[in-house]
């Protein structure tokens, strides 16, 4: 069979990060997005809204709830079964179940002394998290990954929004990802927020009128996409975000520079020697000496001087 003539999508592929509260439609919305649906359910919880798609238009990952949270045996499962599926959405709901236990596993082994090495402990994590992205993003299927958000308060009893997932691993998931979606339920009204679009609109926010989110993934696409021309795509995604959420959230934006960083390991040390030299007195400004850096280091140059480096040394030492 010979190759067909290549036609450029619409919109792109949906990689999408979904985050919000309970009973926020965070499952009842994956039941809108392109179909056959294969959700991957760490939660169990998948039945609660499997009426909702059209019949068929749902498969099954595995029979067995504990695939569900095995890294090694969904990308096994994934190997062996994607090729012809036709899958339209793989819906990975949540992270929280595959992820979290990992962490622990490697706290509580550290805790007991088991790793001379204290960070290698976390290898076997990492590596089955970018196991898990690698596997469920290869095949050029719409991608849907959840996480759960929930009230807390901090340190000094002050409210703020928490998440089921450490920042860190936010930040690595959201490289597989070209949306950031934010869910919510006021007062019974539900709305999504586009937090963050690679190529796209930011801050659109959108309510539900249906009741079950009909069009609403299509409807994010117009927002986010309609009218902006492949310049200015490409302007957006080289521009730097007005704020940084988490050291994590930048750092992962230096990881997406291509050329400016070798690894994690390399941006995280670079991150590390501009907050230590700087000494920033608020977030704001460390955002600022953050891009700098990456830009400085574009050219193989750095806004640190070798005094400064010189002072981190023997603070360090």
């Amino acid at each position: 069979m010979a190759f067909q003539k290549y036609q450029k999508p619409q919109y792109p592929v949906r990689q999408w990060l979904l985050e919000g509260p309970a009973k926020s439609g965070k499952s009842t919305f994956i039941t809108q997005l392109r179909t056959p649906l294969l959700p991957i359910d760490a939660d169990h919880r998948f039945a609660e809204v499997a009426d909702l798609v059209p019949a068929g238009d749902v498969l099954q990952l595995s029979s067995n709830p504990a695939d569900h949270v095995n890294p090694d045996r969904i990308a096994e499962l994934l190997r062996e079964n994607m090729p012809g599926s036709q899958v339209g959405t793989i819906v990975v709901d949540s992270l929280s179940p595959i992820i979290v236990p990992l962490i622990m596993m490697a706290l509580r082994d550290n805790d007991a002394d088991k790793n001379r090495n204290k960070v290698a402990a976390f290898k076997d994590k990492a590596t089955a998290v970018r196991l898990l992205q690698d596997s469920v993003t290869g095949w050029g299927s719409d991608v849907a990954w959840i996480y759960h958000t929930f009230e807390g308060r901090d340190a000094r009893a002050q409210e703020e929004v928490k998440t089921s997932l450490p920042e860190l691993e936010i930040a690595r998931v959201l490289r597989s990802c070209n949306m950031r979606l934010r869910f919510s339920n006021e007062g019974g009204v539900y709305k999504v927020r586009v937090v963050w679009a690679r190529r796209g609109r930011s801050g659109v926010e959108l309510a539900d009128d249906t009741g079950c989110w009909k069009d609403m993934p299509e409807r994010i696409e117009a927002a986010v996409y309609d009218g902006l021309s492949e310049t200015e795509m490409d302007t957006i995604e080289g521009q730097a975000p007005d704020m940084f959420p988490s050291p994590a959230e930048a750092i992962r934006w230096g990881m997406d520079q291509d050329g400016v960083f070798r690894d994690e390991a390399h941006a995280q040390n670079a991150y590390d020697l501009v907050k230590d030299a700087k000494q920033p007195p608020d977030a704001r400004r460390m955002r600022d000496l953050w891009v700098a850096e990456v830009e400085a280091r574009r050219n193989d140059e750095s806004t640190v001087s070798e005094a400064e480096r010189q002072a981190v040394r023997e603070a360090d030492s």
